[in-house]
């Protein structure tokens, strides 16, 4: 043919440097002119290297970078204030837009708007102003999601913080925490807890003698492992072009709401369902001597109290002396549960009230009759919640598809909530159930 084999590797060579040189001038985050200009300059050239390319891109940051250090224009004309990138600005904006006490945002449709420049809110990508939201959400960022993530990473964001924000909040679904200890947990394997028993009364050693071993004491095993909940909710094209503020604004809180419940639930449940547990016996039976039958009131409760302080340590033998540190009842029990404790009118308590205890009620519990007492989980902790890799704030995820051609996949960004957690009863001895028949 007449071709030698040095030309045929040069061809190729320089096949796979343009076609390098295409994928960066893509990558660069440049406005499409711009990378259309450079992409034909170096199409006309013979020999270029990556040095040449990366050369190139960087000066033409420089030189539009010219045109944006007066403060007076932006993209396609776009204003900015001196003191704050546009990725803050817009950050901010979606963060009051999901505050309720921030009513400077009250449109959704205008953090659309303003994010992607789709004035006419189609969903379409070439109708979005991409110097936009490039400057939206950072260079680095629209660098990795030049396509279509862009605007759903940033509402997905601010949803995150915003599901943040409600669940750090204190409310009436943190009571469990009066109940359990909370540990990080590295894998969904089951994890296996040893709870080990107590030593006996140290010995006298005489003058010279020698220390005596301790009897080694018993332990026992519990084990759980850690599971997914979750779920996805959608913010429709639909819901972004009528403006429909109340429905958006309400999915963090929502969802929020969702995975704090839940997660009380789980942990209440060990309570109110009776579970067996790893040792074969459900969490209160007779054998445990943490079950009761009496209705509530204070000689039910002073009877309870004695039983749970009656507990011995595995391995010592020696009393435990745990006290009921908070009773959980029912709806029907509260009132009974607080009139247990209060003061009399001359001033001077009873006993009860003089060891009383902190009322929990239980909103989703619906016997009316039976109730449950725990100690302090600083002296022993009667149930262990694990989170996986310690995120104890459930995460939220953006569901989108790289080849999709349009800013939304099916006309809707789908996010998803997961919260991985899992638990166990791990000190029988520091619960006490009372079942009325």
């Amino acid at each position: 043919t007449g071709v030698s084999a040095e030309d045929v590797d040069s061809k190729i060579r320089m096949v796979e440097a343009r076609a390098t040189m295409r994928v960066a001038f893509v990558k660069s985050g440049l406005p499409d002119a711009a990378c259309k200009r450079l992409t034909a300059q170096f199409e006309g050239m013979d020999h270029f290297t990556e040095a040449d390319v990366t050369a190139a891109i960087n000066g033409e940051r420089e030189y539009l970078a010219s045109f944006t250090e007066s403060g007076h224009v932006q993209g396609l004309g776009d204003s900015i204030e001196p003191g704050e990138d546009r990725s803050e600005k817009m950050s901010k904006m979606f963060d009051a837009f999901f505050n309720p006490d921030d009513r400077s945002v009250i449109s959704f449709k205008e953090c659309y708007v303003d994010f992607t420049g789709d004035t006419r809110v189609t969903g379409h990508l070439q109708n979005c102003n991409l110097t936009r939201m490039r400057e939206a959400v950072g260079d680095i960022a629209f660098r990795e999601s030049v396509s279509s993530g862009t605007f759903s990473n940033a509402l997905g964001d601010a949803i995150n913080r915003a599901v943040s924000g409600y669940y750090a909040k204190p409310g009436k679904y943190d009571d469990w925490r009066d109940l359990a200890d909370v540990v990080p947990v590295s894998d969904f394997r089951t994890q296996e807890r040893a709870r080990v028993g107590g030593y006996g009364d140290l010995p006298v050693v005489a003058e010279r003698g020698p220390y005596g071993a301790l009897a080694t004491p018993t332990d026992d095993i519990s084990n759980y492992a850690v599971v997914k909940h979750g779920g996805t909710e959608d913010v429709s094209l639909e819901a972004v072009k009528n403006d429909d503020v109340g429905v958006i604004r309400r999915i963090p809180m929502q969802m929020t709401r969702a995975a704090k419940r839940t997660l009380y639930k789980f942990v209440l449940d060990f309570l109110s369902t009776n579970p067996v547990i790893t040792d074969g016996n459900a969490v209160f039976y007779a054998g445990g001597n943490n079950l009761g039958t009496a209705a509530l009131d204070k000689i039910a409760y002073a009877a309870r109290r004695l039983a749970m302080m009656a507990h011995v340590e595995p391995g010592s033998n020696e009393k435990m002396d745990l006290e009921p540190a908070h009773i959980w009842v029912p709806d029907q029990l509260e009132e009974v549960a607080f009139d247990m404790f209060v003061r009399n009118t001359n001033l001077d308590p009873d006993f009860v009230q003089k060891v009383r205890a902190i009322v929990h009620r239980v909103w989703y519990w619906t016997d009316a009759n039976n109730w449950y007492l725990s100690a302090d989980k600083h002296e022993s902790p009667p149930i262990e919640i694990g989170f996986l890799d310690g995120q104890e704030e459930p995460e939220l995820f953006v569901q989108d598809s790289p080849t999709q051609g349009s800013l939304f996949s099916n006309d809707v960004i789908t996010y998803k909530l997961r919260h991985i957690y899992g638990g166990t009863v791990k000190n029988r001895e520091a619960l006490d159930g009372n079942v009325v028949a």
